[in-house]
């Protein structure tokens, strides 16, 4: 039964990247996704600031490494 939710968990080894991702490698991660949403979108992409996204998906992932959780995402 499709009842509309849709639910995903990040791999450990994804996570534990997340985690330890620099500023850098986070804005780079970001330049790089603005760019393949362009590429699929056009310029009607998101308005979201992707590496603000980063960020708090980052700090969430450390959260996770440090109490051995996971990342899961739904929507519906």
């Amino acid at each position: 039964m499709n009842d509309g939710v849709e639910v995903f968990a990040l791999p450990p080894r994804l996570i534990r990247a997340l985690a330890d991702a620099t500023s850098t490698e986070l804005e780079e991660l970001a330049d790089r996704w603005t760019a393949r949403l362009r590429s699929a979108d056009g310029d009607e992409m998101t308005d979201d600031d992707l590496l603000a996204v980063l960020q708090g998906v980052s700090r969430l992932a450390a959260s996770a490494v440090s109490t051995g959780g996971g990342l899961y995402g739904w929507s519906f």
